[in-house]
């Protein structure tokens, strides 16, 4: 179970007449409130970001969060990101990189992503939809390989000029 829930609440409506709208994010944030209120152990502990495209419109489709605050966004993914982080920060009370810095880190990611699967014979419609898990994996290597280089060009800058056995 993860101590930390996040839902985006602004996709709830139907973009054209006749389609059905996803519900499985407010039944995703029912179960975390239900965690939260009537669990026990870790799971009385659980905490909730809920976001929203516009204040006060998740209202007319879910109206027992009273007593919640919903994020808004904008519609904004840099401020949706800016919205996760902060609250991430102050939840986890840890020293997060700032919002310009975790959305320029981002956008490198998808742009490396998108290459690399790209180079793999995946379409622009096959990257669109790829599976979480290979998205995971993708991120794992490229976490590793952006954590990486800092540690070998620092490594590289100790031993400049200093000769190194055979």
């Amino acid at each position: 179970m993860s101590r930390y829930a996040i839902h985006d609440l602004s996709r709830l409506q139907a973009r054209k007449k006749g389609e059905y709208y996803r519900l499985n994010m407010p039944l995703e944030l029912g179960i975390d409130v239900g965690c939260r209120l009537f669990g026990q152990g870790q799971h009385s502990t659980k905490k909730c970001l809920i976001l929203e495209e516009q204040r006060y419109r998740y209202q007319a489709a879910v109206s027992d969060l009273s007593g919640s605050d919903i994020a808004v966004h904008g519609g904004s993914p840099e401020a949706l990101v800016t919205e996760v982080r902060n609250w991430l920060n102050s939840q986890a009370h840890v020293q997060a990189p700032g919002p310009a810095r975790v959305w320029t880190a981002f956008l490198e990611f998808m742009s490396y992503n998108y290459v690399s699967l790209k180079k793999r014979g995946f379409s622009g419609h096959d990257v669109e939809i790829l599976p979480i898990c290979e998205l995971m994996k993708c991120i794992e290597e490229w976490v590793s390989r952006t954590q990486a280089a800092p540690l070998r060009s620092r490594a590289s800058r100790r031993t400049r000029g200093k000769k190194t056995a055979p």
